[in-house]
């Protein structure tokens, strides 16, 4: 037997492989195999039923460490359910611990689990755990952006919830949901608005406070997409004390990313940012991958509008660092968006409008779809790199970026926002010299960037041309400059002077 010590001063026990493989043949050849394994299966069932309520308290992190630890018994624990029919088992298994496949990103393989066990299904699964495993595969699909698989569930779900009719709460609760996760994967915000409204008075009506904040929470995602932003806000408002109360770290991280993003589409940007650092501080402690790098990129929008550039492109830069580590096609998308952002921020108008296009080429229409709040920013970088070229150079710019693949776009936005950061450099160092000269010797600098001659500035300023070559030279000797052409770039660089 191996011992492998674990952080907590425990130990973990295994046996060496050969020995493992032998004692696994003798369990075969006794017969016994499937009565063990169905030991296995019903004991690894019980525990994730026990284990789920504590993954929305305090002690989250604790919980999903041992999750972590026990994974392997529960992929195991899946195949048997498969191999040997207990479909059930799976399903409640599966509904357990569904806030560790989201959390710590297993979110494709708990689609995998599950749409293999509901292929399965059989009438010995009671309506309620059908309904339940039905609603979580439809929000494991949007995760993947496979919003074919979303209508599907939500096709079954609306099956089931007719059959049963209203008397069954429960099941039609899990089956409003799974709709609603339906309707807005087809762009049907609207219906899916009004299956959230229907949900949030079911449970208003049960009392289970912490599955109505969690309603409420996704009812205001939906209202801000319909551009609702005001009844976006009272959701998320009285959302929060129900999800704070109930102690879920992951339940307010997520509550406060979605606050941010209503804060931002009302571009009360400090707002918003205040609610991405406590979203993204949260996020760190439960190693949560996949919504962190998504807070990162919207705190780094953030951030632009604030006028912070080096900070944006550091946030943005490790957001996609995430979303490339998890091969998260829509999530590299939406940071190529970010990066566009950034770059004509910048003063780089071809590169964002490049950008623009290989996001929405690589991540589809949803990608600009499917958050309000990307679809203002993705609009509002569309504009402004559109007015930063020529109607030919835009359109030269956009069809180079749809022939982009996944990796040259990544590669390229990191490009960019490197020369963008050692520009941003430049403008600072130039702005620490524009201190160095006296206000004439800037009058006079301003000039020259107007390509103005010397005869035509001492004109102007009433000083002799003798006066002004003076100053000329003063102004060569502290910025360290010797051609005319760089002193209108560092006019413009310093902000003495627009590039217009």
């Amino acid at each position: 037997i191996v011992a492998n010590t674990l952080q907590r001063g425990e130990a973990r026990y295994s046996l060496l492989e050969s020995i493992r493989q032998y004692a696994q043949e003798r369990m075969v050849a006794s017969g016994e195999g499937p009565e063990i394994r169905d030991r296995h299966l019903q004991c690894f069932v019980a525990l994730a039923e026990e284990t789920e309520p504590e993954l929305k308290g305090d002690y989250q992190q604790l919980w999903l460490n041992w999750l972590e630890e026990e994974y392997d018994n529960i992929r195991a624990a899946f195949s048997w359910s498969l191999k040997s029919g207990q479909i059930e088992s799976g399903l409640r298994m599966a509904i357990a611990i569904h806030q560790f496949w989201t959390v710590r990103d297993y979110m494709e393989e708990g689609a995998a689990w599950l749409e293999r066990l509901l292929s399965q299904i059989n009438e010995k699964v009671p309506a309620e755990v059908y309904a339940h495993a039905l609603a979580h595969a439809a929000f494991l699909a949007e995760f993947q952006g496979n919003g074919k698989a979303q209508r599907a569930y939500g096709e079954e779900a609306a099956a089931l919830a007719e059959r049963l009719g209203d008397g069954e709460k429960e099941a039609l609760a899990w089956a409003l949901q799974a709709q609603a996760f339906g309707a807005r994967a087809t762009g049907d915000e609207e219906t899916g608005f009004a299956l959230y409204k229907r949900l949030a008075a079911l449970y208003r009506e049960s009392g289970d406070r912490y599955r109505l904040g969690s309603v409420l929470t996704t009812c205001g995602i939906a209202a801000m997409s319909l551009s609702k932003y005001d009844e976006a806000r009272a959701m998320l408002q009285e959302a929060m004390p129900l999800v704070r109360d109930e102690g879920d770290p992951y339940g307010i991280a997520m509550l406060l990313n979605f606050s941010g993003d209503l804060s931002r589409c009302e571009q009360r940007y400090t707002e918003a940012k205040n609610a991405y650092e406590e979203s993204i501080s949260l996020l760190r402690g439960l190693d949560a991958a996949r919504q962190l790098a998504s807070a990162l990129h919207n705190l780094a929008h953030t951030c632009l509008h604030l006028g912070n550039l080096e900070r944006a492109r550091t946030l943005f830069e490790e957001s996609l660092a995430l979303h490339q580590a998890q091969q998260n096609v829509p999530g590299i998308a939406e940071c190529l968006i970010g990066l566009a952002a950034l770059a004509i921020s910048g003063g780089l108008p071809a590169a964002g409008a490049r950008l623009l296009a290989a996001a929405v080429a690589l991540g589809g229409e949803r990608v600009v779809t499917a958050w309000e709040a990307t679809r203002l920013e993705y609009e509002g970088a569309l504009e402004a790199a559109r007015a930063g070229l020529t109607e030919e150079d835009f359109r030269a710019e956009q069809a180079a970026g749809r022939t982009l693949p996944l990796e040259e776009a990544a590669t390229y936005a990191k490009g960019v926002a490197e020369e963008v950061a050692q520009q941003a450099a430049a403008a600072e160092r130039a702005r620490e010299k524009l201190e160095e000269l006296t206000p004439r010797e800037r009058e006079v600098t301003a000039l020259i960037a107007q390509t103005k001659s010397n005869g035509e500035i001492a004109e102007e300023l009433v000083v002799s041309k003798r006066t002004v070559e003076k100053h000329i030279a003063n102004i060569r000797s502290k910025l360290a400059l010797t051609k005319r052409t760089q002193i209108v770039r560092w006019a413009i660089r310093s902000g003495l002077v627009n590039a217009n």
